[in-house]
């Protein structure tokens, strides 16, 4: 006998990739529950800048104007370099390409995503609704247990993000491995139009990483070894704006505004992303380091890769090669800047690098963004970032 189902796609996290996974997957025609356990809107820690190929993904939901309208402001591109240097400048690939990122603050990303969902007719919003457990066997429908009661659906999505707790019942999770990186987050309040650039200043065991998000507001997040965050035991609040104005003194002018957060350790993996029904999509399928930036885009790609899968035959192993490719060479792009980052030398060997392959690090940035592979950064130029000749 048939089972009744209750949706073709449970989703599971209204964040960006649950949130996305869903609207891609109902513009496709499939009808979709939306299982937040949060009721929006609510803040959350996150490198709030959104790449190129994820301002793309958002135009294509037809959000992109809305997000623009509402504040959101444009990045051409990364400065970085080492404290008390001048930054070396790395504009975005050019279109048709890229083009400008956005900075998105999560809390306003998030409601205009939410209001979205809200307004399609193919989805069905719960909020405040936590999932206590993800039934599957081989063959059968996968059942979603919640405080709101059971749900029976075709796929389900997981997207509740880089500590998944999902993933974890599921025996999914590998992780987090070390090196152990952690973030700590805040927001600061600045005069004057919107720094049109990422900046990333790095230090030993650490870097400062910031990020335009509204009028009169930055991101600030400081990005640390294991061994860096230790110095805040104790003192969060206390020692992250004396840190932030110890390597970035150009944000004396401003002020720091909001809580203070602590997340990581990054670097979890999962066994699958996809087996019985159930899909891994953003962080739950797996994070390497926000230090690339592109977490927020790359969960929109993994979202749309989704929602086409499950429409074809083999959707599993469709999304399981789509994931791969998608993930591929970002997850390596973040490895090879994890490993400059944990030595000043090295960043400046790199730099040197530069003055000898001026093209290598647009290169790497196109990987990145998924635009061309990492084949595109020729022999010569890895020997320069490597080498500094």
């Amino acid at each position: 006998m048939a089972i009744a189902l209750d949706a073709e796609l449970a989703v599971i996290g209204a964040g960006p990739a649950g949130a996305t996974a869903a609207l891609f997957a109902a513009r496709l025609g499939h009808p979709v529950v939306v299982l937040e356990r949060a009721r929006f809107p609510r803040d959350k820690p996150c490198g709030e800048g959104l790449l190129p190929i994820g301002r793309a993904l958002l135009e294509e939901l037809g959000l992109e104007a809305r997000a623009v309208a509402a504040g959101a402001p444009p990045f051409r591109g990364i400065q970085f370099g080492l404290v008390g240097t001048a930054p070396t400048v790395v504009p975005f690939p050019a279109p048709p390409y890229g083009g400008a990122g956005l900075g998105v603050r999560r809390v306003d990303f998030d409601a205009l995503l939410a209001e979205a969902l809200k307004a399609h007719p193919l989805i069905e919003f719960r909020q405040e609704t936590s999932v206590l457990a993800v039934e599957t066997a081989p063959g059968r429908t996968p059942s979603v247990r919640s405080t709101a009661g059971e749900l029976r659906s075709r796929w389900v999505a997981v997207a509740d993000g880089l500590r998944s707790g999902i993933r974890h019942r599921l025996g999914w999770t590998v992780g987090p491995r070390p090196p152990h990186r952690y973030g700590v987050v805040s927001h600061w309040r600045v005069d004057g139009p919107p720094d049109p650039w990422v900046r990333i200043t790095i230090d030993r065991g650490l870097e400062v990483y910031e990020s335009p998000v509204a009028a009169g507001q930055r991101l600030v997040a400081l990005l640390c070894s294991h061994d860096r965050m230790r110095e805040f035991a104790g003192r969060l609040e206390a020692h992250y704006p004396e840190i932030v104005l110890s390597l970035r003194p150009e944000l004396r002018s401003a002020e720091p505004s909001g809580t203070v957060t602590a997340v990581g350790p990054f670097r979890y993996r999962a066994r699958t992303v996809a087996s019985d029904g159930v899909f891994l999509v953003g962080d739950a399928a797996g994070f390497t380091d926000p230090i690339s930036g592109e977490g927020l885009a790359s969960g929109m790609r993994q979202a749309r890769a989704l929602a086409h899968a499950i429409g074809e035959p083999l959707a599993e192993r469709n999304y399981r090669r789509a994931h791969r490719r998608l993930t591929r060479d970002p997850r390596r792009v973040a490895e090879l800047l994890v490993y400059f980052s944990r030595s000043p030398s090295r960043v400046e060997r790199g730099l040197r690098g530069l003055g000898h392959a001026p093209n290598a690090l647009t290169h790497l940035l196109g990987a990145n963004f998924g635009y061309w592979g990492l084949s595109r950064v020729s022999p010569r130029e890895w020997v320069a970032l490597l080498s500094g000749w």
